[in-house]
């Protein structure tokens, strides 16, 4: 719930009728269609074959090469993202952060972390 309170705070600065769209990057099916119902006016997007192959308790597969590719086109999709929440205790929420810190120059205006606070310790 915390992450969609920060898109629909996103949503309500963004103009009137503009198509609420959601990138959902999880390794929890359930996720997906949860939001759904319970969010009907946005359109969630997602890659369920990687969210599905996520949950797949076999090694091999989970590290498959089909996994790899799915885990990088999920970072490139977070990456160009207009607004981005996730938990920055995450690998990939922090590169994501780092990536775009790196595209643009003021990125906390497009990011929340929705656990606590980045900071970088030297």
């Amino acid at each position: 719930e915390e992450y969609m309170s920060s898109i629909e705070r996103y949503y309500d600065n963004q103009k009137k009728g503009a198509e609420k769209r959601v990138y959902l990057a999880t390794d929890e099916p359930a996720v997906v269609t949860e939001l759904q119902t319970k969010y009907p006016d946005y359109t969630f997007l997602s890659d369920m074959a990687t969210v599905t192959g996520a949950n797949n308790v076999s090694e091999a597969s989970r590290f498959s090469a089909d996994m790899h590719v799915g885990m990088i086109t999920d970072l490139e999709l977070l990456v160009s993202c207009d607004f981005v929440v996730c938990t920055i205790t995450s690998n990939v929420c922090r590169t994501v952060y780092e990536v775009q810190s790196s595209r643009m120059w003021n990125v906390s205006e497009t990011f929340h972390s929705a656990d606590r606070a980045y900071a970088y310790r030297m």
